[in-house]
């Protein structure tokens, strides 16, 4: 996984010189993908049934309220149960990427098409979390936010390759949007508050890394 994540990083800060070519590469290979399999592309449209909308501003403290943490654990709760049994397959495909030894641009289309087999389910867990959302009162902002944070207060790295947004991005012909994003611990660690209120969901949170990891 560290390996992973020092090769993405390497990436990312080369991303301005190397997006026109290795960019429009991966947008053909995800948008093939998109269309190939049409259920991917539910998944933007899904996220429009979020009722709270608007732009979410964290609070300039940055730190999270007991009341943000226990929604969000009901979220990734009810998520990961939709998914049920088949969570470890899910996981299984996330673990393949984590363990490669080199990673770049390249793999986003790979990792698309590698869970294509998986896309109904998928598109089913978006649901859940639309509706667990809803429950929630959370906008899609306010709950990426709270996820990002209790990964970076617990020291625990992620590769953001959020499946809507690159779909939206290779609808778009965005290609330059298709570079994800790191998140978690290549950040510090955050307040203090933050790790006392997340320390005791560690093991949930290590859990649904895979998740949080695609956008669920």
């Amino acid at each position: 996984m560290k390996k992973l994540l020092l090769a993405l990083l390497v990436v990312f800060l080369l991303a301005g010189v190397a997006v026109a070519g290795v960019g429009y590469y991966v947008y053909r290979q995800v948008r093939s993908t998109v269309v190939e399999f049409a259920e991917l592309g539910r998944i933007p449209e899904i996220e429009r049934d979020v009722r709270v909308s608007g732009g979410f501003v964290p609070p300039a403290s940055e730190e999270l309220s007991e009341s943000q943490v226990a929604r969000f654990m009901t979220v990734q709760a009810r998520v990961r149960a939709r998914i049920g049994a088949r969570f470890a397959e899910f996981e299984r495909k996330y673990q393949a990427l984590a363990d490669k030894d080199e990673a770049s641009l390249r793999d986003l289309p790979t990792v698309v098409a590698g869970y294509r087999d998986l896309a109904s389910l998928w598109v089913e867990a978006k649901r859940t979390q639309v509706e667990a959302l809803n429950d929630a009162r959370f906008s899609l902002d306010e709950y990426r936010w709270i996820r990002d944070q209790a990964y970076r207060a617990l020291g625990m790295s992620f590769v953001d390759l959020d499946v809507s947004r690159l779909v939206d991005a290779a609808r778009r012909g965005a290609a330059e949007n298709l570079t994800g994003g790191l998140r978690g611990s290549f950040e510090s660690a955050g307040p203090e508050r933050n790790r006392a209120l997340i320390e005791s969901f560690k093991k949930q949170l290590e859990e649904n890394l895979a998740l949080a990891s695609f956008g669920l």
